[in-house]
């Protein structure tokens, strides 16, 4: 699929098919570990599961009742932090979005524009960087600039290293938010 503009993605997943019905619970956070907005996504009812596969591994990240925390950091780094969660409540995956910018629509839903470069963590801490062939296309497509460009690659070695010196810190923040939130 050809890149002809940035994404811009929004966290109740507007547009997304795959969703037949979902809630939607928002908070704002003060923690000493996290200063920015949570939004909890509950798919209640979907059209068909969704599994990824990386290294090598199958993973399912979207059936009925999973949930998926999404964080918007206030500052540091530029990304947006979607941990999934199965129907248990068992932590399946983070995945780190670099983007561009975060805003919110005029109903205060929170969106981003993709950057491409993503980040998978998981439970067992492997980590994987994907999509740089995406981050490629859009700088030779002119949708993004060189500076965004770079902006993204330093954005994407932050987080790695982060996540290598402290491998359970996003971890057991994505465990932690996502039990303040009811059921």
């Amino acid at each position: 699929m050809k890149l002809t503009r940035m994404k811009r993605k929004y966290a109740d997943r507007r547009g997304w098919k795959r969703i037949i019905s979902s809630h939607t619970h928002r908070k704002y956070y003060m923690w000493p570990s996290f200063h920015g907005e949570a939004v909890l996504i509950q798919f209640n009812e979907i059209k068909a599961p969704l599994s990824v596969v990386y290294g090598g591994m199958r993973t399912k990240t979207v059936d009925k009742n999973y949930s998926w925390l999404q964080l918007f950091p206030a500052y540091g780094p530029r990304f947006v932090l979607t941990a999934m969660f199965n129907a248990d409540l068992r932590l399946v995956q983070c995945y780190f979005d670099v983007v561009h910018q975060v805003g919110r629509d005029t109903q205060g839903t929170p969106w981003f524009d993709d950057l491409y470069l993503d980040l998978i963590l998981f439970p067992d801490h492997k980590l994987y960087l994907v999509d740089e062939d995406e981050l490629n296309e859009a700088l030779d497509n002119g949708i993004i600039d060189r500076n965004m460009y770079t902006q993204a690659w330093q954005t994407a070695h932050q987080l790695m290293d982060f996540i290598q010196k402290k491998p359970e810190y996003f971890l057991t923040l994505v465990r932690d938010i996502r039990r303040t939130f009811s059921e």
